[in-house]
């Protein structure tokens, strides 16, 4: 089953700007039970006139103030037949069957027209548009954003040697030529995780190995081989490295990372749900992850390479931070600031294409480019798990698209499919989705 939602406050038509009695109605559609898109054609026209008879009693007043907007609520009168939405559906439900998805989002904007799609594999709770979720590590492309903008204001260089940014380390002599943007586009050499972090998941949080600990490591660390040192070295993925990357930044700003995310990203763009830590009165709206056989997983630790991966956020959250990323200049009413903006392009431009992949990498992001298909176009993406949770954001410079997925189920193939929906959306739900 999936529903589909409102565009959000970012719509030109926003829920509070029209009467309650003008104010489209609250519905919710469910497709399995209503197969509309196989009925007879001569039928749709009379089914669509019924669906609008049975949602006009559903407008309701407008909530008193301060309360927060009711979930679930199409924007705009539910038609029989919905380009965009039958897209979708075609695309999650094989993944959502065979992957035995608990719950999954799709969050689609266009142009700041924002549309939500909620599906359930079972009985649990949706992911609703405000539910907050673990990213994992599409935060490292929240801290390439930040030392790319310390970079355009001269606090550090990208091609500088690394020693520059860790004066209270003495790091070995390859070590010490490795660069911030090496970090980034991960061919520093340096593993995927330190290789002295405790093997047990519930060891391995902040509080036990300490941020001393990993750059004791760091200290340690030689990325020489045979005796020989080769910077850049080959294509490895590593949470380590940009976990430094953020340490550095950090130094090199005078200013801790948490301060930098919100100062320079979340608070100029209004993502009010997106930080390492929840509060305890919004801890409500947490969702419960699952592991890859679905078991229930344990919250995601805090580790000490934290700029890798201690994000979380929610769906619309993330199409704000999408919306930055497409280039627009308000997200929300908010004016996404130059400097952001020249960030985001300088980190989502590819620098080389590593051996025998199929994408070109950036600073953290990949970029595929277009396939032979048609209608195909080149999309930039960076996909997060942690043991509970899979998601993906989508950014499609071509069409001004930009989707998160994201699944309460680890490793449950969410990048795929939010390639696949970037590309998929065809022109008529593209016109759907900018209208509403």
């Amino acid at each position: 089953m999936f529903d589909i939602d409102a565009p959000s406050d970012a719509s030109p038509v926003s829920r509070g700007a029209l009467p309650w009695f003008r104010r489209p109605p609250v519905c919710r559609f469910a497709l399995r039970r209503f197969p509309v898109r196989h009925l007879p054609v001569r039928h749709v026209g009379s089914i669509a006139a019924l669906i609008v008879i049975l949602l006009l009693p559903a407008a309701a007043p407008a909530q008193s103030s301060g309360a927060r907007p009711a979930y679930g609520a199409p924007g705009y009168a539910l038609t029989a037949v919905d380009p965009l939405a039958h897209t979708i559906d075609d695309i999650v439900r094989p993944t959502l069957a065979s992957q035995a998805i608990p719950a999954l989002t799709v969050a689609i904007t266009q142009n700041g027209h924002r549309r939500y799609f909620t599906y359930i594999g079972g009985a649990g709770p949706r992911i609703e548009r405000d539910t907050i979720v673990e990213i994992g590590s599409i935060t490292k492309v929240f801290t390439t954003a930040l030392a790319a903008e310390a970079a355009s204001a001269g606090q550090m260089s990208l091609d500088a040697p690394m020693q520059q940014y860790l004066p209270q380390l003495r790091l070995s002599d390859c070590a010490a030529r490795v660069t911030p943007l090496q970090l980034a586009d991960f061919t520093s050499g340096m593993p995927t995780l330190p290789d002295n972090a405790p093997a047990a998941l519930r060891n391995r949080g902040i509080d036990n190995y300490t941020e001393r600990d990993f750059l004791q490591w760091i200290a340690g660390w030689n990325p020489s081989v045979d005796g020989r040192c080769t910077t850049p070295a080959h294509y490895a993925y590593s949470n380590a490295s940009v976990g430094l990357l953020g340490h550095m930044v950090a130094n090199a700003t005078g200013t801790p990372w948490r301060e930098l995310v919100a100062q320079h990203i979340t608070l100029p763009l209004g993502m009010v749900d997106t930080a390492m830590d929840v509060p305890a009165q919004h801890r409500n709206r947490l969702a419960q992850g699952h592991g890859p056989l679905g078991a229930p997983a344990m919250p995601w630790p805090v580790f000490a390479w934290f700029a890798a991966g201690a994000l979380r956020s929610t769906p619309q959250d993330m199409l704000r931070f999408g919306e930055a990323a497409l280039g627009m200049p308000q997200v929300d009413g908010h004016r996404v600031p130059d400097r952001l903006t020249q960030a985001l392009r300088t980190a989502m431009s590819p620098i080389y294409q590593p051996d025998g992949k199929p994408f070109l990498q950036a600073m953290s992001w990949a970029v595929r480019p277009a396939t032979s298909a048609p209608g195909s176009v080149p999309v930039t993406l960076k996909d997060g798990g942690t043991d509970g949770f899979n998601s993906v954001l989508v950014i499609s410079p071509d069409t001004q698209v930009a989707v998160f997925v994201v699944a309460n189920k680890a490793q449950s193939g969410v990048p795929g499919l939010g390639v696949a929906i970037a590309r998929a959306i065809p022109a008529a739900a593209r016109s759907t989705l900018a209208t509403q």
